[in-house]
């Protein structure tokens, strides 16, 4: 059973499913850089210590995210993990997101890593469920809040942030789609937990579902358990876990601003912001692989403003390897220690 348990695991990061997401996204930069690279444009940026320091700074983003998306990995399973382990779920954790579609994201991939650890069924769908809603609320708080101030300042007109009205709807898709999302979770986490459980059960009636029905049945009694666990937690559990999820976002944003500030003499940093903002919103509905080629796309397209004419391909690739193929790389060396670890523990 452990020896088909290790199978699957390494199927879901078969190579197949890591060369589609690459091929994808480097596929779409090379046509935008040979659509509009100028060689010319390299003479003017700086190349100096503040490129250096920006690109520096970026990669500090990049690690603060990381550390941010531990403790609170930490803080949901009770402390369970320790900081290895931690490292170790969020790196296939985001190693998992980016080879499947942005749509779905990485939540089933999640939740067999956090039950591997030793974290009971229903404990493991809790804490891939709040860690989900507190994502979902990051977005569902800021986006009105960023149109707000984009709406005073007259930047909201035939485009939204930018984005010309023809295409508004993709991002109102994309808005009522975490919308939707974090309702589901809050209902069925917090308010109608025994319910949820009921359609769990439910399902796994169906006869290709049925020989799991047990287990759903267990799931659906812990993730009860987990749920008032989860109820009884105090106020400042709450905060602590928004502000880390605040943070974290923050930080994965401020590092397209660093890229920018790295090869520009100055930008707008809120208007940059809240430009990704949107392009974000748009990308969490996806249907590529880690979002591969609507990524790339939608940086040099939507962001191309803030830079050189020609240069925005070449920064998409850079934001690209620090926050995307650093979790493939990252993940693939992660993944054989981690099944030697947690299967040859039950062993």
């Amino acid at each position: 059973m452990e020896t088909g348990n290790q199978y699957k695991v390494i199927s879901i990061f078969s190579a197949w499913r890591i060369l589609i997401p690459i091929a994808l996204g480097l596929g779409i930069s090379g046509f935008m850089i040979g659509r509009s690279m100028n060689a010319d444009v390299f003479n003017q940026v700086d190349w100096g210590l503040k490129t250096i320091f920006w690109l520096a700074l970026a990669l500090f983003g990049l690690l603060l995210r990381d550390f941010m998306n531990m403790i609170r990995i930490r803080q949901l399973t009770g402390k369970h993990l320790s900081w290895k382990k931690s490292f170790q779920v969020i790196m296939l954790w985001e190693f998992g997101a980016s080879v499947t579609p942005a749509v779905i994201g990485g939540g089933a991939v999640a939740f067999f890593i956090v039950h591997k650890e030793g974290i009971p069924f229903g404990r493991s769908t809790a804490t891939v469920m709040i860690t989900s809603l507190l994502d979902e609320l990051f977005f569902v708080l800021t986006v009105p809040f960023i149109f707000l101030i984009l709406r005073s300042q007259g930047f909201l007109g035939s485009t939204l942030a930018g984005l010309p009205m023809s295409q508004e709807w993709v991002f109102w898709l994309g808005y009522f789609y975490i919308v939707f999302l974090m309702l589901f979770i809050t209902t069925a986490l917090f308010v109608l937990p025994r319910q949820f459980k009921k359609l769990i059960v439910f399902l796994f009636h169906f006869p290709f579902l049925r020989r799991w029905q047990s287990k759903a049945e267990k799931m659906g009694n812990d993730l009860i358990t987990a749920s008032k666990e989860m109820r009884g937690q105090s106020f400042a559990f709450w905060v602590k876990n928004l502000f880390v999820t605040f943070v974290a976002w923050t930080a994965r944003f401020f590092i397209i601003n660093c890229i920018i500030m790295a090869f520009m003499p100055s930008v707008d940093h809120f208007a940059l912001f809240s430009r990704q903002m949107i392009m974000w919103v748009v990308m969490l509905i996806s249907p590529t692989p880690g979002s591969s080629g609507i990524a790339e796309w939608m940086f040099s397209d939507y962001l191309g403003m803030f830079v050189l004419v020609g240069l925005a391909p070449l920064l998409a690739v850079i934001w690209r390897l620090m926050t995307f193929y650093y979790y493939l790389i990252i993940g693939s060396l992660v993944l054989p220690v981690w099944v030697r670890r947690v299967f040859n523990a039950k062993t």
